[in-house]
């Protein structure tokens, strides 16, 4: 009975977020993995023995885990456990009910000169569960519930590096915020149908679950992602950080381009191939962030 009613939210909901695609939490699991391999090892078969425990383990996974050699196997089931709250949330108790705004903490932005006020963010959120994540997960002794804390752990570290997770716009177009870009539209110069913000940059991790490890490989090893070049990971060391000081102003600044992007579905904002390339660059290098964070999290609690 539960989930026929969160079936029924769902569908008469048009602002459930999902951040980043199945793709980009596929590569922020994988770069977690790689991550590891290259400078905590034995924390991935810590995290991997815990994911044993996952009630989807032997089930829903193991399609996706027969036939692979162990390592495959391992660097699958951290992009499992990327993906498994958003494939949950058609279980009310997995996934569902106020789980469904855990994914998101936005933060209002309100452009220069609006008589808008902003409103702050709603609770639960993703910056309060994964604070308390990172503070119950080492005590956590019941080994379902730790598999389902580790997965979630993922999710939401990967989540917040999404910048439409951290913030909504106020403005005279959308008086009670956007809801992370789902009410804001752009169109390219050179299309003929508009988008929803939130859905593009949703989709700018490009690629596929079987490409996806050999990619990550590929990012980690790209100069500008070493970890001596990301000057974020030495400049913010908190959950707030991570959402305030980056997300937020990535929003601020480059989704939103301060309040020029705030189309309606009527009218939508134009952007042009800049526009889309900076995001992509922009999207890429967030993914990486997630991707080491959470392997350096996970390294830290286990």
């Amino acid at each position: 009975m539960k989930q026929i009613k969160f079936l029924i939210l769902f569908l008469l909901s048009p602002f459930i977020c999902l951040a980043w695609s199945e793709n980009g939490h596929n590569m922020g699991g994988a770069i977690a993995y790689y991550y590891l391999k290259a400078n905590k090892p034995a924390t991935i078969d810590y995290v991997v023995n815990i994911l044993k425990q996952h009630p989807w383990y032997n089930t829903r996974w193991q399609s996706k885990l027969a036939g692979l050699n162990p390592e495959q196997k391992k660097v699958t089931l951290f992009m499992l456990a990327s993906t498994f709250p958003d494939d949950a949330r058609d279980d009310y108790e997995l996934g569902g009910g106020e789980k469904t705004k855990w994914h998101y903490v936005d933060y209002p932005v309100v452009p220069a000169g609006s008589k808008i006020k902003g409103k702050q963010p709603e609770r639960p959120n993703a910056e309060e569960v994964i604070t308390k994540l990172l503070s119950s997960l080492k005590k956590q002794n019941d080994p379902k519930q730790k598999a389902l804390d580790v997965c979630w752990l993922f999710h939401l570290i990967e989540d917040i590096h999404q910048p439409l997770h951290a913030a909504s716009l106020f403005d005279e177009q959308h008086r009670d915020g956007d809801k992370g870009g789902n009410l804001t539209y752009i169109i390219f110069n050179d299309a003929q149908r508009s988008v929803k913000l939130h859905s593009y940059w949703d989709r700018l991790i490009p690629g596929s679950f079987a490409g996806t490890p050999s990619r990550a490989q590929e990012l980690l090893q790209m100069p500008e992602y070493r970890e001596a070049k990301l000057y974020e990971l030495k400049a913010n060391t908190t959950v707030k950080s991570w959402i305030f000081n980056e997300s937020y102003v990535i929003a601020k600044e480059q989704v939103y381009e301060k309040g020029r992007v705030n189309g309606t579905e009527d009218s939508p904002t134009g952007v042009d191939v800049i526009y889309g390339k900076n995001a992509k660059k922009t999207a890429e290098r967030r993914v990486v962030l997630a991707g080491i964070r959470i392997g350096k999290e996970l390294a830290k609690l286990f």
